[in-house]
């Protein structure tokens, strides 16, 4: 593999990403319009099904692109087709460099000849060994606050851990097992526990324990992309916000109890150290970007209030069509973008008007007099 497949590689995976979280934002806003904004399940579901898609589309994109749909939702070829209309005011050149800007941008990295280019490189690489020296270090922290520890119970795939190492609940996974940890300062609190364990039990169930691990390997290569920040975080709140409601239902659980708690976990803990923030779903949920973590608990608890007032009821068969209109929008959206595989009629076109264009113009500096 060359260096510039390996940039071209990293350039269409955020660009996908980005295309991924655009697709998200346009459902999540239909949501909204729609009036269906507490539909938390479904709407994580999407989030969930946009990266699974985006998981796929590395092996079925070649099939997509050679299929007949790819000539006819393809975006260059359609934007070629408007300009020999004589919709665009621009030149056969212009749209050439236009076009091509992605084949430009991985000569650019790779030659670095762009003090410019450098620095982005720089910044992207640091930023990549940083977060991946961040993951490391939760790692360990799981690491020796489960071997602190001493197994509670267990069963067949999930052993509940007390640990002196934490002060906030949490759940995460091994290879083999999953692991539910929780603080020793909660032990004699038998509802505490109870509902920490309920919660976390209820993450491990919904799939957020697996979806923050993926998410967590994923982010070095994506700690830049506003958009991978964007459907991760969507995700987690999501969850969280799906977790509670299912919680409260299954157990028939005191709202107002729980919320108490919830609250007074989170006011014991304000400054928790040594506790792992990546690899774990916390029971007090992640802190929003730029408001902090009091916002997410802000949120949850007037949705749980909400819902005792007026509960929500979501449809699986709607979350099902729309997964499959998500999936839909995501493989379309990616296989616009990529490059098709043969040349069409429209730019064989218009790279024949662009020697033209660049022939006359070497004539006419030929013939100009000096």
């Amino acid at each position: 593999m060359t260096i510039e497949q390996i940039v071209g590689g990293v350039i269409w995976i955020q660009s996908m990403i980005l295309l991924a979280a655009l697709v998200f934002a346009v459902f999540e806003a239909a949501f909204m319009l729609c009036g269906q904004r507490r539909c938390f399940l479904t709407r994580r579901r999407l989030g969930v099904t946009t990266c699974a898609s985006l998981a796929v589309l590395p092996f079925l994109l070649p099939f997509l692109v050679s299929s007949p749909l790819a000539t006819s939702v393809n975006a260059t070829d359609a934007i070629v087709a408007q300009y020999l209309k004589g919709n665009l005011s621009v030149s056969a050149s212009e749209l050439s460099s236009l076009i091509s800007i992605k084949s430009q941008m991985i000569d650019l990295i790779t030659s670095g000849g762009s003090t410019l280019i450098i620095v982005l490189v720089s910044v992207f690489l640091t930023a990549l060994i940083g977060r991946s020296l961040y993951l490391a270090v939760n790692v360990a922290r799981i690491h020796r606050s489960i071997r602190a520890g001493h197994i509670m119970g267990q069963s067949r795939r999930v052993r509940v851990v007390l640990s002196p190492k934490i002060t906030v609940p949490y759940s995460t996974r091994g290879l083999w097992y999953y692991y539910v940890v929780l603080p020793e300062n909660l032990y004699r609190d038998r509802d505490a526990i109870q509902m920490s364990i309920g919660h976390e039990m209820q993450h491990i169930r919904q799939g957020d324990v697996d979806a923050e691990v993926i998410l967590s390997l994923i982010s070095p290569l994506a700690v830049l992309n506003p958009g991978f920040w964007f459907l991760s975080g969507r995700l987690r709140k999501l969850g969280e916000l799906a977790c509670d409601r299912a919680y409260l239902a299954r157990r028939g659980f005191d709202a107002h109890g729980y919320s108490i708690r919830l609250l007074s976990i989170a006011r014991r803990n304000r400054e928790a150290r040594g506790q792992p923030r990546a690899f774990g779903v916390p029971l007090v949920g992640r802190s929003i970007l730029l408001m902090g973590r009091r916002s997410m608990l802000k949120d949850r608890i007037l949705e749980i209030a909400r819902d005792q007032a007026n509960p929500t009821r979501e449809r699986r068969i709607v979350g099902i069509a729309m997964s499959f209109a998500v999936t839909a929008c995501v493989f379309v959206g990616a296989t616009s973008l990529a490059q098709p595989a043969d040349w069409s009629h429209e730019r064989i076109m218009l790279t024949t008007v662009a020697n033209l264009e660049r022939l006359n113009q070497l004539n006419t500096m030929a013939q100009r007099e000096w």
